[in-house]
């Protein structure tokens, strides 16, 4: 009995998905764009190639995505140090292609907050975690809740603080 994998499968469905695509479409312009985007990064065509993969197709690999651990800041270095940080879930994330700066640019729109004043922002496949101030008034929250990034709602929501992790941090500060 010949089983082929869940990725096999994803990576024959990519596949046959570009072959139509080119098929028949014109990529005239795609062409265009890619060749002059990997110019301006700096970057070969097959990593650029790769990288639009990654973006379009986040869950092509999932058994062997890795996400880059964030470095850490020293307290003293730390710009959101001084602020008691909440943190928050938005209803958008890669499979919705949203960037980093594209959060950032609506967070800043739509509740004036300073963009210093923004956390940890991690974007993960279907949703994003992001650390705002203590203390957003509920007709920002309200107007956070029914703006988008593209078509998509960031539907925020307060993240309930996790004790385990709470206790864990104040752990780490008394014994470092």
């Amino acid at each position: 009995m010949n089983t082929v994998s869940v990725e096999n499968r994803k990576e024959d469905k990519f596949k046959r998905r570009l072959q139509r695509i080119v098929r028949e479409e014109d990529l005239t312009m795609q062409r265009d764009l890619i060749q002059h985007t990997a110019a301006e990064l700096n970057i070969d065509l097959l990593s650029c190639a790769a990288a639009l993969v990654y973006l379009s197709q986040p869950n092509l690999y999932p058994s062997i995505k890795l996400q880059p651990k964030p470095a850490a800041i020293p307290p003293s270095r730390n710009p959101h140090s001084h602020y008691k940080m909440v943190r928050y879930r938005l209803a958008v994330g890669s499979q919705h292609q949203v960037s980093l700066g594209d959060i950032q640019a609506v967070l800043v729109e739509e509740s004036g907050v300073d963009k210093n004043r923004i956390g940890r922002i991690d974007i993960r496949d279907t949703y994003t975690l992001v650390e705002l101030p203590d203390g957003m008034p509920a007709d920002i929250f309200q107007v956070l809740t029914e703006a988008a990034v593209g078509p998509h709602r960031l539907n925020i929501k307060r993240v309930k603080p996790n004790k385990f992790r709470q206790m864990r941090h104040q752990s780490n500060e008394e014994n470092g």
